[in-house]
């Protein structure tokens, strides 16, 4: 098999995990701004479970064709890297999932502010995605514009930073004594920032891919 094909298959995966991994974003999100209906926590948290599972079997699957074929492309190990930090983020965003349902089984509500801050985390996480798989999806069409959407994710993950830096604060200020309740929400955050983070990682290695290819 010829590296050009190999390489288009490869991103072409990458794409679908990408679209995998805002799906299961979607559902957290949906989560979080219907906390009001009724509905079990817990039951919209399988579906996040199950589309981070489907995750993992795919990363398996790419991970072992990416093996097979790496003699004959240049860059294995940077597909790997974003392959790894795919599944990275797609387990985070499971975790987060996770213990948001069980502050909401707890009965417990957050704050306004609080609440809105996570909320736009999670928007911005989505926005993340959305660009770390255009960028690329324009390594093979045009390299250029892939550098400007991964240009986009480093802007974005600088305001997740600012974003999660504001939730800490306003969390120790605003909920009280409820040692569990603020243990909960603090991971929920740290799960959504450390997914940015990778997610801006994937986007630096995409970088080098399309300065490679400019």
């Amino acid at each position: 098999m010829s590296g050009g094909i190999a390489n288009l298959t490869i991103e072409e995966q990458l794409q679908q995990i990408c679209s995998k991994v805002l799906d299961e974003i979607r559902i957290f999100y949906e989560l979080l701004i219907n906390q009001e209906l009724n509905v079990n926590p817990l039951q919209v948290y399988s579906k996040i479970s199950s589309v981070k599972d489907d995750v993992e079997v795919t990363k398996y699957k790419l991970g072992e064709y990416i093996i097979r074929v790496r003699e004959a492309i240049q860059d294995g190990d940077l597909y790997l890297e974003i392959l790894n930090n795919l599944e990275k983020s797609a387990q985070n965003i499971d975790a987060a999932g996770y213990r948001y349902s069980v502050i909401l089984s707890r009965g417990n509500k957050m704050d306004d502010v609080t609440y809105r801050l996570l909320v736009v985390m999670a928007e911005k996480l989505m926005a993340t995605i959305t660009q770390l798989s255009e960028s690329i999806r324009l390594l093979s069409v045009n390299p250029n514009k892939s550098l400007e959407s991964s240009k986009a994710v480093v802007r974005m993950e600088e305001d997740v930073d600012e974003l999660y830096r504001s939730f800490e604060l306003k969390l120790y200020e605003k909920s009280g004594n409820d040692l569990v309740y603020i243990m909960l929400a603090k991971d929920v955050a740290d799960r959504l920032e450390d997914s940015e983070d990778l997610l801006k990682v994937s986007s630096d290695t995409v970088t080098y891919l399309a300065l490679e290819r400019s």
